[in-house]
């Protein structure tokens, strides 16, 4: 494997370290390019750079049926008649459509159609109930909704409840008739192109994308087409000026990447990927969800270089591996994020997978994008979650003094960068919180920064349990019993959660790999790791499945609800 000479880069290196005990630290990565035009403009004219290169190619392929599949000139030219049809309903700049899709085929062209009426494109999990639905478009103020035969009768029951809903488009995926009140895609699609995009400024808002509301309500985190773009940017150029020299590609040929989108394009980890493949011409290949069958089938098929994965996704790879080795022969790098991984469910993958040379964590939320993002300065896998991605400063405090927190000291993370968030949709309030008068951006969770530079994250500082013991109140981070309990192959899956109790406590949701799994046996792995403070007294409770976001994050809302 061909790497940048060793010498430069700790050179390099070496001399960013020594400023990490600064209460500021700056991120060691090269700075990107500064956006200068809405991404809408840029993404438009690189889909017809790519159909010039390859005017066959399919740029986007639907996983399960891969006859259905969109070229390069056909995502552009629908994404203009999309634009043209929403100006002819009054659509205008500002106004805001929401999609509630699973991921399909469609989806970049309704997201294009929409930046290039001028509109904000709203993302919706097609997984929501009524009162979630009903919730979220309210909040977004959305106009138009984009929605598919399969998830039509729940949009309608919503739209009853949603006065600023005018239209409402669906595709089709059968001969039955829509209602009168709905428009078939089919018909928005054959609409005259658009002459031009809506011209629009930096500064405007281009999306609205939802919290996971891991810890309350969902907020909308709005995004103007300046902080948004850079955030892709950041990742773009990090790939590009970090990670490929690394794997030995010194020459890069997007076209020759394909990137499987297992994340639902409703979250900002699927959507950034999507709009990271329309600007650079790697190919798509959509999952309408997340299938652990199909998933190694169309890696192997489809040979990509390096996967962006779910917890879910990399614990089936680690923990069920036959016959999944010959399909991840391409995979020399794989990226997660969401959940800590330990390092005994690393060395468990890499005895199944020994072809992947890098397994490495990203961190960000859906108001920074990515803010720290790995460099591969060693093979093998990194309990870190990288160092600060291009244009990011960091602090840490403490969280009860606020004071600046020393090298390897738990405090809560505060950035800034230029693909920060301008705030919440309709929360003030909340959108102050986020911010202080410094322009920091506080981002709730808890880590400390070692000796290297990398960020390790401990968990959100709402999910730390509070433990009374031996007179101290001790706090225990939900994360790191879960990394433990994922290192036993009985488990499949985890999440713990704090319950009320006297002396504080956890109790644990397990997933069984294995039929025979007991209560006793859970609990006896963490007596016999860890220190007596963490042990489990809140007690174990069985699940077919922990309840997770998109992107993998444990809703543990939800789980309270059941204690």
């Amino acid at each position: 494997m061909t790497s940048l000479p060793v010498s430069k880069n700790e050179v390099l290196l070496e001399a960013w370290r020594k400023t990490l005990n600064d209460e500021i630290v700056h991120s060691p990565c090269k700075p990107i390019n500064t956006p200068i035009e809405p991404l809408a403009s840029r993404a438009m004219k690189s889909l017809l750079e790519h159909a010039q290169r390859h005017p066959q190619k399919p740029a986007v392929i639907d996983a399960l049926n891969q006859t259905r599949f969109l070229t390069y000139q056909q995502i552009h030219d629908q994404s203009l008649s999309v634009a043209a049809f929403l100006r002819s309903q009054g659509f205008s700049v500002g106004d805001r459509a929401c999609t509630v899709l699973a991921n399909c085929i469609e989806f970049p062209v309704i997201l294009l159609g929409v930046w290039s009426a001028g509109g904000v494109f709203v993302g919706s999990s097609p997984a929501f109930k009524h009162h979630e639905s009903v919730y979220q478009l309210r909040d977004s103020g959305s106009s138009v909704v984009f929605t598919s035969e399969v998830l039509l009768r729940s949009v309608l029951s919503a739209a009853e409840e949603c006065p600023e809903i005018k239209t409402i488009v669906c595709i089709r995926t059968s001969s039955a008739l829509l209602p009168s009140n709905v428009i078939d895609f089919q018909d928005v699609i054959n609409f005259a192109p658009l002459k031009e995009i809506v011209p629009v400024s930096m500064d405007a808002p281009c999306m609205v994308y939802y919290s996971s509301g891991t810890t309350g309500q969902p907020k909308g985190v709005v995004h103007t087409n300046f902080t948004y773009y850079a955030g892709i940017e950041i990742l773009r150029s990090h790939f590009l000026d970090e990670i490929y020299p690394v794997l030995g590609v010194m020459d890069v040929d997007w076209y020759q990447d394909s990137q499987i989108i297992s994340t639902g394009c409703f979250h900002m980890l699927g959507f950034g990927l999507l709009n990271w493949c329309l600007l650079t011409g790697a190919q798509v290949v959509m999952m309408e969800k997340l299938d652990e069958l199909l998933y190694p089938k169309l890696v192997d098929k489809f040979k990509p270089r390096y996967l962006f994965v779910s917890p879910p996704i990399f614990a089936y790879l680690s923990k069920d591996p036959k016959g999944r080795a010959a399909a991840l022969e391409s995979v020399h790098l794989i990226l997660t994020s969401s959940s800590p991984l330990s390092q005994e469910i690393s060395d468990e993958f890499f005895a199944h997978h020994p072809n992947v040379k890098y397994i490495v964590q990203g961190y960000g939320m859906t108001e920074t994008g990515y803010s720290h993002l790995p460099l591969l300065t060693r093979e093998g896998a990194t309990a870190s979650s990288g160092v600060l991605a291009s244009g990011f400063q960091q602090k840490i405090i403490n969280t009860t003094t606020h004071q600046s927190c020393a090298l390897g000291e738990w405090g809560e993370i505060l950035v800034k960068s230029p693909s920060l968030t301008i705030g919440y949709l309709n929360k003030e309030e909340e959108t102050k919180f986020l911010f202080d008068d410094e322009g920091w951006l506080h981002t709730g969770d808890i880590g400390y920064m070692d000796h290297s530079g990398s960020i390790c994250i401990v968990d959100r500082v709402k999910e730390l349990i509070k433990v009374n013991y031996a007179n101290q109140t001790l706090q225990v981070p939900p994360a790191e019993l879960e990394g433990i309990l994922l290192s036993t192959p009985s488990i499949r899956d985890v999440a713990i959660v704090g319950v009320p109790h006297e002396a504080g406590g956890e109790l644990v949701f397990i997933v069984k790999a294995e039929e025979n799994l007991e209560a006793e046996d859970v609990e006896r792995v963490i007596t016999d790791k860890l220190a007596p403070f963490k042990r489990i007294t809140g007690g174990v409770v069985f699940l077919d499945a922990i309840p997770r976001s998109a992107s993998g994050k444990i809703l543990r809302r939800q789980l309270k609800e059941i204690c």
